[in-house]
């Protein structure tokens, strides 16, 4: 038998395949009637692309899958990535009987695919039931034949030799997610290596100016354009010899250039070799010309623009580094098809260039920036064309007929005569439709949505060209044609950008026959903040705009906008922009004369836009100095002197700031025109540059995964910006709804995948007001389905159409994101729940929404402002009392109104006041801690103690007192500074017998501290990491003596480090609950509430305190399943849990007998606690017993509930 690598790599043989196949899958059993066929039966098929098909045999997996084995020889002229529907209904007549999977081999000439298709039983129901359900098909795929890489193929096929094989095996050899992590690990290596190896050279090192970002951006472009390159050679287009066609190129140029240099150009690789070919030879037409020995294509488009890149040529780049590159890219194979969830082939394609956006882009965790899976991108991008579609129309036809039939369209299905005749009924207001949609991702990164909704309009028009409803066109221009008529995009870094115009650029040349000048998409893909059309306060989403034309007033500007000052004025001046950005988008003229064209253009609105500014402020600025007669500063001091003025004024004040105003609008023109020649700007002119989509509306989809980046990120420069244009600064998720929201046109659908902490947080409100005031397509809880993000998402789509409560549908995709569980329910079930928060509508969440939703919004609308903060309960202490009182056994109230309450001290220097007694676990801890930060803090600063190591920090502190010690490390902050042992580190360790008894203290002494005679420390409740429920003795005490608590009170709230803030001390020395603030996991948020004793509280010790109700039945309700899943659904979904969230519970008023049942159960859980503590029962014994009181405590919660 051949080698298996020559079988491959060659073109294919039935003889030789089969051969592998018999020694692959050796018969297990004699009589089995599976196996490898002695000759190949031929199938009989009609099938105008398909010449002969075989049935080679058939294998039963160890795990009992029926797979079979196939081989199909197409014409050269089909092509299998765009016959999805073609290629089912074929495989459909091949496949002999049912099977769960398919190895097929697709022939042609010099080329063959081989392929695993998948179609097998998924098992589940929304009961979680196993069930039979066909999957959707899936196609794995290797490119083999002669000068295809073979070596992956290769290698995971000899490793199933000799062994029994599971339907799993089949998936792992054509895995390519195993290849995708491969290859990005290799890819991201080589690119450190580059990098570390430009900083080692001086003369690198002055090219670059020390600017290490730069260096970063350099190595990024370089392998980015040697990456196009190895999918354009893929095609056959670089090195064509003379007399040769298109696609007769060396399809191993890149790697023989590298081998091919001569030892001593080696160090100038890069200047000798690539630089030639990247700026000379791909950017010159006559590169192309048949007169040349080697023909190369001219590629337009920017890609290969140098001007970024023109200082450093001379770069010296180590060979052995380059000799990595071209090995590493050499073992795999390229291919320029882009996947789908249903297609995949085991190669590198450029949806991997996606992969490297994630890697590699910079501080792309700070920017929130995370790869968005395909299986997620392919839904999002066909459920929002179907929407789109349908909205056109189901507006002359609702029918539930229509939505069925565009569904087919749109996933490819085959449609019956019917309903063929159907779309033709329909095929104008279809093709409109499809031609004229305008798409836009407002944070593109690496352009998987756009992409993904390239590929789906592509696909739907492919289906349209065969139902003879639009006429052929070819492939690339269909997909030009839609990349210029609809696809729009930005994103703040232009890192992305580039790679977002890679991926369409190849997804041209995938279908070019020969090489096409590429399109520019310099005006299509952009890089801006999204979030801002305004920059330090001005706004610039109308600069130009009529309204501020001042036709019969024409300023100069100055003689270097006379060129342009008339047009500036005029409305022909958006039209004049607007046609250079179309002319721009096909133009293989010199591009950056085209561009400074545009950019003059935009800086003369610029500069009128502030001269329009600078009037208006002065204006004001003329108006007080006339009012106040001011005819100069001297006048204006005198008057301040003689108290004509006050520097208090309003009106003072205002003058003062429009003249520092107008100071500032002449260094902000003077940036916002440089913005113009960089790569990055910190705005984005929407109205400008997509005049063209604003003037009809808007977009008609708006789809993305905006940055999961909390206000803590931002600086605070933008946060004040984006209070300014939005109202408010929160995590930009939020904002991007209403920018997207913004920029869509009315009945627009809007489609984003979030983290989906919106659902409840109070700080989200306004955005679930949004959306509910739209109609709300679909919610789709999607879990993590990131790799690298920390944090559950969410698809959430609309229609900007007025909410008439129509039935929204919501698919729970946490535990299965392949089979998620739908439900449908009304718009208004959300809107009806205290807060509009967004839950899960499963049947034990709409029970609880039917028996508490609308009695706990009554009761969040009548009393959420006057129990939200500390504050407004002392404010209306008498009506909440008042209420409580009015409380009879049964009535239903929220937490909130029965409690007080509230975050406690922060002391600033917590190693100053607070212990630990030594009895406690938490002692351990500080005496193995105490040797090891002495001795860093000897060896970071100079100090008298002669320490060199651990052992000898530790022998010297056993040597002092607990007094000593704490006054040693006193001693040492105050000389060296507050956080040197570590913010908030605690020190001194106490005996139980120095913690003051609570109840034998005085009013006074609580208020104003205990004299230093007698015990000082007093129970410090610093909240409880640990997580326990029930109980808890604090282990920290404070040091609550006269002059601590003096300096506490007087200093608190003042600026300065180690002061302190002293809150809510009316609540010190009360018994009262409090719970842990972080409950569970993201999987599992369990509330662990627990008794709290006398003690003064800590800012991390949340607590409440009630006098109208027991503290151990509140603890009680709150430990239970009930309340735990409530909170999660209704209250907030995320893991932490606020003092606003414990006070929206819903508390039952008890009967005594009732009361008097949940007291017995927590006094029985807090002795099992106490007794652990006191380690007279085992931990297991003690959580066997909790737990029975667990589950005796749920029981009767859910009877008290009705549940």
């Amino acid at each position: 038998m051949k080698d298996l690598k020559d079988i491959l790599a060659h073109p294919y043989n039935q003889k030789d395949w089969t051969d592998f196949l018999t020694q692959l899958f050796h018969e297990k059993d004699s009589s089995s009637d599976e196996g490898i066929l002695s000759a190949p039966q031929r199938i009989a098929i009609s099938h105008d692309k398909v010449k002969e098909a075989y049935e080679l045999g058939s294998y039963l997996t160890s795990d009992e899958r029926l797979i079979g084995i196939y081989q199909v020889n197409i014409s050269e002229d089909m092509l299998l990535y765009r016959n999805k529907v073609g290629l089912r209904k074929l495989m459909a007549n091949i496949y002999k009987y049912n099977v769960d999977g398919v190895l097929v081999a697709f022939v042609q000439e010099k080329k063959w695919r081989l392929s695993f298709i998948s179609e097998f039983v998924k098992e589940i129901d929304p009961q979680g039931k196993m069930i039979k359900q066909i999957t959707d098909e899936k196609r794995f795929t290797y490119l083999l034949g002669e000068g295809e890489k073979t070596k992956t193929a290769t290698d995971r096929l000899k490793k199933l030799v000799g062994k029994p094989l599971s339907l799993q095996d089949f998936f792992e050899v054509f895995s390519v997610e195993m290849l995708s992590k491969d290859f990005f690990r290799e890819y991201k290596e080589i690119y450190e290596e580059f990098v570390a190896e430009i900083f080692k050279e001086e003369h690198n090192q002055a090219l670059f100016k020390g600017n290490d970002k730069a260096v970063r951006d350099f190595v990024k472009r370089m392998m980015g354009r040697i990456v196009f390159l190895y999918f354009i050679q893929k095609k056959g287009w670089l090195a064509v010899p003379k007399g040769k066609n298109w696609g007769e190129g060396n399809h191993n140029y890149l790697y023989h250039l590298y081998q091919e240099t001569p030892k001593e150009d080696w160090p100038y690789f890069y200047e000798k070799r690539l630089v030639p070919l990247f700026f000379d030879t791909l950017t010159n037409k006559d590169s192309e010309s048949e007169a040349n020995p080697l023909r190369f294509p001219y590629l337009n488009g920017g890609l290969f623009d140098k001007s970024q890149d023109e200082n450093f040529d001379s770069i010296v780049l180590p060979y052995e580094t380059f000799s990595r590159l071209f090995d590493t890219f050499d073992k795999y194979n390229f291919t320029v098809y882009e996947d789908s969830p249903n297609e995949h082939t085991v190669a590198v394609d450029p949806e991997m260039l996606g992969h490297i956006f994630e890697n590699l882009l910079e501080d792309n965790k700070d920017k929130g920036a995370f790869y968005t899976p395909k299986e997620i991108v392919h839904y999002m991008c066909k459920e929002s064309l179907k929407t789109f579609l349908l909205s056109k129309i189901t507006f002359d036809d609702p029918s539930e007929k229509i939505k069925d039939v565009i569904t087919k369209i749109i996933e490819h299905q085959p449609l019956n005569e019917d309903e063929e005749k159907y779309i033709r009924e329909k095929e104008h207001i279809i093709t409109t439709s499809v031609e004229n949609v305008k798409i836009c991702d407002p944070a593109i990164g690496s352009g998987a949505f756009p992409m993904g909704l390239l590929q789906e309009i592509y696909y739907l028009k492919i289906t349209l060209q065969q139902l003879g409803i639009i006429p052929e066109q070819n492939d690339a221009q269909i997909k030009k044609h839609i990349i210029e008529q609809t696809i729009y995009g930005v994103d703040i870094d232009s890192g992305a950008v580039d790679i977002a115009r890679l991926r369409f650029w190849l997804s041209l040349v995938v279908d070019e026959p020969k090489p096409q000048p590429l399109p520019n998409l310099d005006f299509k893909i952009m890089q801006g903040n999204s979030l801002l059309e305004s920059y330090q306060g001005v706004d610039l989403s109308h600069i130009g705009k009529e309204e501020e034309i001042i036709v019969d007033d024409l300023i100069d500007f100055g003689d270097e906008y006379k060129s342009i000052q008339r047009l500036t004025f005029f409305s022909d001046a958006k039209e004049k922009i607007q046609q250079l950005i179309k002319n721009y988008f096909t133009s293989t003229e010199d591009k950056t004369l085209k561009r400074k064209e545009i950019n003059d253009l935009i800086e003369g609105k610029i500069h009128y836009k502030i001269i329009f500014e600078k009037r208006q402020v002065k204006y004001k600025v003329d108006l007080f100095e006339k009012k106040f007669d001011i005819t100069s500063e001297e006048d204006l001091a005198e008057k301040l002197q003689k108290g004509t003025l006050t520097s208090k004024g309003k009106e003072y004040k205002a003058y003062m700031a429009d003249k520092k105003r107008l100071l500032e609008l002449d260094l902000i023109e003077n940036e916002l025109i440089s913005f113009q020649t960089k790569i990055e700007r910190p705005y984005f002119l929407w109205h400008t540059y997509f005049k063209d989509v604003f003037d009809k509306g808007g977009f008609d989809i708006v789809i993305g995964n905006p940055p999961y980046v909390s206000t803590k990120g931002v600086s605070e420069d933008i946060k004040s910006f984006l209070e300014a244009d939005f109202g408010f600064a929160d995590d930009l998720y939020n904002h991007f709804f209403f920018k997207g929201n913004e920029i869509l046109k009315d009945k627009g659908v809007l489609t984003f995948i979030t983290p989906k902490t919106f659902w409840t947080t109070q700080t989200k409100r306004n955005l679930r007001d949004l959306l509910l005031s739209q109609h709300l397509e679909y919610i789709f809880d999607t879990a993590n389905p990131f790799e690298s993000a920390m944090v559950d998402t969410c698809i959430t789509s609309f229609s900007k159409v007025a909410s008439k409560n129509e039935k929204v549908v919501f698919l729970d995709g946490s535990k299965d994101l392949q089979a998620p569980l739908r439900y449908e329910v009304a718009q208004s079930i959300f809107i009806d729940t205290q807060n509009s928060v967004i839950f899960k509508p499963t049947e034990y969440n709409m029970k609880i929404h039917s028996l508490y939703g609308k009695k706990v919004k009554e009761l969040y609308e009548q009393w959420w402002d006057k129990i939200s903060t500390s504050k407004n309960i002392t404010k209306y202490s008498q009506e909440l009392e008042s209420y409580r009182k009015s409380l009879k056994p049964g009535d239903i109230t929220l937490l909130g109104c029965l409690t007080e309450g509230g975050v406690g001290l922060q002391t600033g220097n917590n190693g100053k006041y607070i212990a630990v007694r030594r009895s406690t676990k938490w002692a351990r801890n500080i005496l193995e801690s105490r040797p090891k930060k002495l001795l860093e803090v000897v060896k970071r600063y100079k100090t008298d103690l002669k320490i060199t190591n651990e052992e000898e920090a530790k022998a010297y502190l056993a040597t002092l007192s607990e007094i000593e010690i704490a006054i040693l490390f006193d001693r040492l902050k105050e000389k060296f500074g507050r956080d040197i042992f570590g913010q908030g580190y605690i020190y001194r360790l106490i005996e139980d017998d120095e913690v003051a008894d609570v109840e034998t203290l005085t009013q006074e002494e609580k208020d104003n501290g205990i004299d230093p005679s007698k015990k000082f420390y007093v129970p410090y409740d610093k909240g409880d990491k640990d997580g326990n429920r029930w109980y808890l003795e604090t282990p920290f005490a404070i040091a609550w003596n006269k002059e601590n608590v003096g300096f506490l009170k007087s200093n608190s709230g003042k600026k300065g480090e180690g002061m302190p803030v002293v809150r809510n001390p009316q609540y010190y020395f009360r018994e009262g609950f409090c719970w842990s603030a972080i409950n569970g996991t993201r999987s599992s948020n369990e509330l662990k509430f627990r008794f709290k004793q006398k003690s003064v509280t800590d800012v991390q010790g949340m607590s409440l305190h009630s006098n109208s109700i027991s503290s151990k039945y509140i603890v009680s309700i709150c430990n239970s399943d009930f309340v735990s899943r409530y909170t999660e659904s209704f209250v907030n979904s995320t893991v932490i849990f606020q003092i606003n969230d414990a006070r929206q519970i819903p508390i039952i008023i008890p009967a005594s007998e009732t009361l008097e049942t949940f007291e017995k159960l927590f006094n029985s859980a807090i002795e099992i606690k106490k007794a652990t503590s006191l380690e007279t029962i085992s931990l297991n014994e003690a959580e066997r017993k909790l737990s029975e009181i667990q589950e005796k405590l749920d029981t009767i919660v859910n009877e008290l509930y009705g549940i």
